[in-house]
């Protein structure tokens, strides 16, 4: 009996053991970070092939990347934007490269890589929000 109290103790020890030293689950922790509002809108993606951007750097597709809207580019190259999925709630952050003639207002379209990071390029579009760090 007291051999089996022990084995019961110990084997409590280390299931407490192993659950404090697991890794935490990633967290937004960005918001103490931010330097301007947050945005509601959509984000597309696209492949940089080779092409420099609008802000004039050529990127592999793998970059976690974005085109701002026409509306709010001016001045944002080189920003670090954290975009979250309002569907699933994965975020990103994505440094601004190029300039997205044909986004409405408040969205982006992110880098092939960027896109992945929060949703499956078979959605096409998804629901965000972001804001810049």
């Amino acid at each position: 009996m007291f051999s089996q109290t022990i084995l019961a103790t110990v084997a409590a020890l280390l299931v407490a053991t192993h659950v404090l030293s697991s890794p935490t689950p990633l967290t937004d922790t960005s918001a103490s970070k931010r330097t301007g509002p947050t945005f509601t809108g959509k984000a597309t993606y696209y492949f940089q092939s080779g092409v420099a951007g609008a802000c004039g750097q050529v990127n592999p597709d793998t970059a976690l990347i974005g085109a701002m809207n026409a509306a709010q580019y001016p001045g944002t190259c080189g920003e670090s934007v954290v975009v979250t999925n309002t569907q699933n709630g994965k975020f990103v952050t994505i440094r601004i490269e190029d300039l997205c003639p044909g986004c409405a207002a408040n969205s982006l379209d992110l880098s092939v890589a960027g896109f992945g990071a929060i949703g499956a390029e078979a959605d096409g579009v998804l629901p965000i929000v972001w804001h810049t760090v």
